[in-house]
């Protein structure tokens, strides 16, 4: 073998083995950063369904602490998506699509707690501190004091409303992954989007009578 072909031989070997390193390395890098990502979801999961008992029970002071703890949590996984590893294993063939999917969960997740959520919860707790609201009920005699509150309460949950309405659709158009634990994540968020369907369709009934006595409000005061 002559001094070139030696020469182009080591080469390609010294290619080949940095390929390898490289990809060993992006592997590891990938996991560490799927692993973080995985924590922060399972952790939201948690939040949101402490949200959800906490709406239950009308607790709304430990629901709001529980969907701030929720909207920091998907914030900092869906900042970790945003990170180069998961936009050069976007361009990867197979794995992309799956990489796709987290990252949607990622926006899907954040959007319902900074959208949703928090929104919400923040204007109801509002008027509970300030007695608008009473044991999760609409005190109508205080209502005309905080009119402008009261109203934003209204409108806070119809804009909520449209944001599920987002959710919902981003996720029914996801493909199925090649990742079992993708899979179930899709699963629970889904279960999480239809929660916070139910709890706002409970309490769009609070938002027509807010909108009814906002207006009744209006015309007396206009009338006068």
């Amino acid at each position: 073998m002559s001094n070139g072909s030696k020469r182009g031989f080591g080469i390609i070997r010294l290619i080949i083995t940095l390929l390898i390193v490289a990809v060993i390395g992006f592997g590891g890098w990938i996991g560490l950063s799927f692993k973080k990502v995985s924590d922060l979801f399972s952790q939201a999961s948690n939040a949101y369904t402490q949200v959800q008992s906490s709406v239950e029970a009308q607790d709304y002071s430990s629901a709001l602490v529980y969907a701030r703890t929720a909207a920091s949590l998907t914030s900092q996984a869906s900042t970790e998506l945003q990170g180069v590893q998961w936009e050069i294993a976007s361009k990867i063939p197979v794995l992309g699509e799956d990489a796709g999917i987290m990252r949607s969960l990622g926006s899907v997740s954040g959007n319902l707690a900074d959208g949703a959520v928090l929104p919400v919860l923040d204007a109801w707790d509002t008027l509970a501190k300030e007695g608008v609201v009473v044991n999760g009920t609409l005190d109508t005699s205080k209502v005309q004091e905080k009119l402008d509150q009261v109203i934003g309460l209204a409108d806070t949950i119809k804009s909520a409303d449209t944001v599920v309405n987002e959710c919902n659709a981003q996720l029914s158009v996801l493909p199925t992954s090649h990742f079992d634990v993708l899979n179930q994540w899709v699963a629970q968020l889904r279960t999480t989007v239809a929660s916070a369907d139910t709890a706002l369709n409970q309490l769009s009934g609070i938002a027509n009578l807010v909108t009814g006595t906002a207006s009744l409000f209006s015309s007396i005061t206009s009338s006068v």
